[in-house]
Formats: C-alpha cells, structure tokens, sequence
C-alpha cells in the first residue's frame, strides 16, 4: 500500500521504483504480485491528486482598469 500524504513527485519517483525491480526479474511472483498492488494503488492516488490539481488551475485574465480576474481553463 502507498504511504499516505506522499507528493504525486514522490508517488512517481515510487512508481519508478516498483517499476524497475518488477522489470529487473529478480523478484518472486509473491513480492511481483505486491509490487503491483502497491503501484496500483500510488496510480489511483497520482489520478486523484492530478485531478485535484487540474481543478485548481486557473488562467489570469486581464480586466479594465488593471485588476485581473481567475477563470478556470476551458479544455
């Protein structure tokens, strides 16, 4: 399981990780099997930080006057 509260950086640096020893061959299927887990669990977090963080993104718009405003992007 992922540690709770790691930045998605650190989710991904994890994931590269688990991703390396899967692919070295030198894990046995129980441990194989766990890495999966693991890294499908930080991917599911990483897809709930990055949504939160699209949701904060924000576009500067020029206003009259020189205030600016915040409007969500427009995909």
């Amino acid at each position: 399981m992922p540690k709770k509260g790691l930045s998605l950086e650190d989710s991904f640096k994890r994931l590269d990780e688990i991703l390396s020893e899967l692919e070295s061959g030198e894990v046995d299927l129980e441990k194989s099997i766990g890495l999966f887990e693991e890294a499908m669990a930080l991917s599911e977090d990483c897809q709930k930080q990055l949504n939160t963080l699209e949701k904060r993104v924000k576009v500067l718009v020029a206003k009259g006057g020189g205030d600016y405003i915040e409007e969500d992007i427009q995909e």
